[in-house]
């Protein structure tokens, strides 16, 4: 029986990753930085900034880091204002919420741009707890996963990971929990298949069979 469910946050529960793919790809350009192919980006979406740009260009943290810094001030600005959630999200949490489900939020994005979105949609109104980048090591490491699941009270198979990327269900595996794969963010779905997750679903509303 599923008691608790995790999700990651961009592409899906917020509609960003498209912009995040330009903001970052506006940076590098002005670095004069090799760009990111969406491909490359939906692969290692989750991974820190830094480790996303080595893969095309040899680059030093403190330059890693002003990118991210623009990255995230863009991703602020633009967030507050014009993100929506996904398709069929509110109604999903409301849903698991009715149901006594406990929700909770592991995400690599940092307080500042989540504290942003979650004011523009009462998220705290649903999930229970939220770590962001600073309250835990970087996926695919799954210490945010085990603070989640030990606050919630429950056992690991009472518990699912829900994200849109490959980064996302390696941290779950990592957990040694379910995973849940959606198709909402940039992963292609070749990509989510590689990664194993224990189902693929096109949006949050499918997993309402996972606790009826």
């Amino acid at each position: 029986m599923i008691r608790g469910i995790v999700f990651d946050f961009d592409g899906t529960i917020v509609d960003s990753m498209p912009m995040v793919f330009n903001a970052l790809n506006d940076a590098l350009k002005r670095r004069s930085l090799p760009t990111i192919e969406s491909e490359l980006l939906g692969a290692m979406s989750g991974l820190p900034v830094i480790d996303i740009i080595s893969s095309k260009a040899l680059i030093s943290e403190f330059v890693a880091k002003e990118v991210e810094k623009d990255v995230f001030e863009a991703y602020t600005s633009f967030c507050s204002v014009h993100c929506q959630l996904l398709p069929n999200v509110e109604s999903t949490l409301k849903t698991l919420k009715f149901k006594r489900i406990k929700l909770g939020l592991f995400t690599t994005t940092p307080i500042k741009p989540l504290m942003a979105v979650e004011k523009k949609f009462s998220l705290k109104d649903y999930f229970d707890i939220m770590i962001a980048k600073e309250d835990a090591k970087n996926k695919p490491n799954p210490e945010g996963l085990n603070k989640i699941i030990a606050e919630f009270g429950i056992t690991k198979d009472e518990c699912l990971y829900v994200g849109d990327s490959p980064i996302d269900i390696l941290t779950g595996k990592a957990a040694g929990i379910k995973t849940i794969a959606v198709t909402t963010g940039i992963a292609t779905i070749q990509q989510l298949k590689e990664s194993k997750p224990d189902n693929i679903i096109p949006n949050l509303e499918k997993l309402l069979v996972y606790v009826d």
